[in-house]
């Protein structure tokens, strides 16, 4: 008898799923740091998750140390190879500080804003810089629609 193995062709496609970067407005206000991990991958096509954070003021009207923070979480879909079109949905949950005007002494109110994005994104499947720009409409406190948009600097691993 003789027996032959034969190998099929494996593909071995390594795939960055996690992604650091900094958004210059956007939906976490004038500024945030962002994680995004990449949760799904065929062909051209990927989805991820997002969470970043970010702060409005340090310090709260009375001049102590009491930040406001802005916590943007979405579902972003991207189709293309290098050069990606983007569209994502979610919430921005923001936790602010104000007056009591009651007692005058400060008061958090948490909020929420359904966010969207469309745009262009820059990153390589395998890893390294990372771009993106978008318009990024806000549904702040799911009322009033306000016209945003961002642009994105990072690093895909």
């Amino acid at each position: 008898m003789i027996s032959n193995m034969t190998f099929s062709q494996n593909d071995s496609t390594h795939i960055a799923h996690n992604i650091l970067y900094i958004e210059l407005a956007g939906v976490g206000g004038y500024g945030s740091i962002n994680y995004e991990r990449v949760v799904f991958f065929k062909n051209k096509m990927m989805f991820g998750m997002r969470c970043g954070i970010s702060s409005y003021h340090i310090n709260d009207y009375s001049n102590t140390f009491n930040p406001d923070i802005v916590i943007p979480l979405s579902i972003n879909a991207y189709y293309g190879k290098n050069h990606k079109a983007e569209i994502g949905v979610g919430e921005t949950i923001s936790n602010i500080v104000h007056a009591d005007f009651a007692n005058f002494k400060p008061k958090r109110e948490t909020k929420f804003h359904t966010i969207f994005s469309i745009g262009y994104r820059y990153q390589k499947n395998a890893g390294g810089i990372f771009f993106r720009c978008t318009y990024t409409p806000i549904f702040e406190f799911n009322k009033y629609l306000r016209h945003w948009a961002g642009i994105s600097f990072g690093f895909s691993f």
